[in-house]
């Protein structure tokens, strides 16, 4: 694939030079598109993508957040926008008709899976969208080992919930239409130990092929703070 766009601009990831955004124009240019990309936020991500010549459809649970990555349309050329769709829909749930070489679960989007049920669900999504050999990438924030918390009754380490800092802030506040009252709704942002992603992708089918601690490449290791999975069927 050409470095360019076919206007011959550089692609939106390469300008930006935000290590995640390279790291996954890289995956999808080596496993071809289109891309799904689960918890998409305000299209960051697929953005990218398009920007970069890969059809890209982000599912969003909020509808503010899709609004917003819709707000981007105006701003590309017909070519980028026509390669990106976006879909409000709860991700535990989704499932369209098509299949994907390459899904991904990007800034932590699996962090607002708050129980293992609502992981397993989520990754249920993942599978069901997966295309015969695809590939499945997350990354999600990695817990600090003295953050990791146990049951008195379970020698499971269990991750504790909402992280140091916030994320995904827009996701908290859901707009009413004009006179309405705006409600807040408040979620937590769950970290996941190693241990517990490993045996719920084993759960659902699915093989954690590589694992590392930054988006350059680096392998992971306990400390961390940031866990970026490529899991397969």
């Amino acid at each position: 694939m050409s470095g360019n766009d076919v206007r011959g601009r550089t692609p939106l990831s390469l300008v930006e030079q935000d290590p995640d955004l390279l790291f996954y124009s890289r995956q999808a240019d080596e496993r071809g598109g289109p891309v799904l990309v689960l918890g998409s936020a305000n299209g960051r991500v697929p953005w990218s993508l398009a920007g970069h010549g890969v059809s890209a459809v982000g599912v969003d649970s909020s509808e503010v957040m899709v609004r917003s990555a819709e707000e981007r349309r105006a701003e590309e050329p017909a070519e980028v926008s026509q390669r990106v769709r976006f879909v409000a829909s709860d991700v535990r749930v989704l499932r369209l008709t098509e299949r994907f070489p390459l899904v991904l679960a990007p800034q932590h989007s699996m962090g607002m899976m708050a129980t293992r049920d609502d992981l397993d669900a989520f990754l249920a999504t993942v599978c069901h969208h997966l295309a015969p050999g695809g590939t499945f990438i997350y990354d999600v924030l990695n817990p600090p080992r003295e953050a990791i918390i146990r049951d008195d009754d379970d020698d499971e380490p269990r991750a504790p919930l909402e992280p140091r800092r916030p994320l995904f802030a827009l996701h908290l506040r859901e707009r009413k239409p004009p006179g309405g009252t705006a409600p807040i709704r408040r979620l937590k942002l769950r970290h996941f130990a190693p241990e517990e992603l490993e045996e719920a992708l084993s759960s659902c089918g699915l093989t954690l092929r590589e694992r590392f601690g930054r988006f350059d490449g680096k392998p992971f290791d306990l400390g961390d703070s940031r866990q970026i999975g490529i899991a397969g069927l």
